[in-house]
């Protein structure tokens, strides 16, 4: 029969044993994650709409400062100026230059000003135990004849929130982009004129960085830095991928 000095140390290491177990569970929790929406209405009209991380985890950290960091990129149109590190800030600064804009111009312009606007959307459009793909876009439009787009996949350590490159999710790059090249030569072939002299040229390289869905890897390139906006978008099967890939 056990005495009262053992069955108290029982209890003390079957305590530390319960409370190891409880942290190993915390540590090994999927990242769960909100959306954000921000709308701000007036001279200029502004719509954020992004997934956050939750918690206070580095990885949900590092996750959220690396959208942040998208989404204050996309609100400052003025080269000159210092980028600003807070969603807010990004905010104001945008309303500030169209508000300096308007002033400048205002003297020589013999209309109104048409109204800036800007929206950012992202989406998690994949995320397992070890990787979180987000996918995330921005439209702003300053009165141009076209609006200025930006599209981007992120691809997070799931566990450490650190982003990842081609090279760490693909185990042959070489190989994969052979791959690759066969599926963007398939789609061309349906493409309409406009789309094949867009992308048509000598060289065929990966986009600087892929996505992922439930279906496979999504291999996404786009003209938006020119005149015009096309787009080629095709998915590999995980059937025909899972062998270059790391995860």
């Amino acid at each position: 029969m056990f005495n009262n000095s053992s069955f108290r140390l029982i209890k003390i290491f079957s305590l530390i044993i319960i409370t190891s177990i409880c942290f190993s569970c915390k540590d090994d929790v999927a990242l769960n994650f909100t959306d954000t929406s921000i709308i701000d209405e007036g001279e200029t009209t502004i719509e954020i709409n992004i997934p956050k991380a939750d918690g206070k985890t580095e990885a949900a950290k590092q996750i959220n400062t690396t959208l942040t960091k998208f989404v204050t990129a996309a609100l400052n149109i003025e080269a000159v100026s210092e980028t600003k590190t807070t969603t807010l800030e990004s905010i104001v600064g945008f309303k500030k230059a169209y508000t300096d804009f308007k002033t400048q111009i205002g003297k020589t312009l013999y209309t109104n000003l048409p109204p800036w606007e800007v929206l950012v959307d992202g989406e998690i459009i994949y995320q397992s135990e070890t990787l979180i793909s987000i996918a995330m876009n921005s439209s702003i439009n300053t009165g141009g004849a076209h609006s200025n787009l930006i599209f981007k996949f992120y691809n997070f350590d799931a566990k450490t929130g650190l982003e990842l490159k081609t090279k760490d999710l693909i185990n042959d790059v070489p190989s994969f982009t052979l791959l690759a090249k066969k599926y963007y030569d398939k789609e061309l072939l349906s493409a309409n004129n406009d789309r094949i002299e867009a992308f048509e040229n000598g060289t065929f390289n990966l986009p600087e960085n892929l996505g992922f869905s439930e279906d496979g890897v999504i291999v996404f390139y786009d003209t938006f830095n020119s005149s015009s906006n096309n787009v080629i978008e095709f998915t590999i099967p995980y059937t025909v991928a899972n062998n270059y890939l790391n995860f």
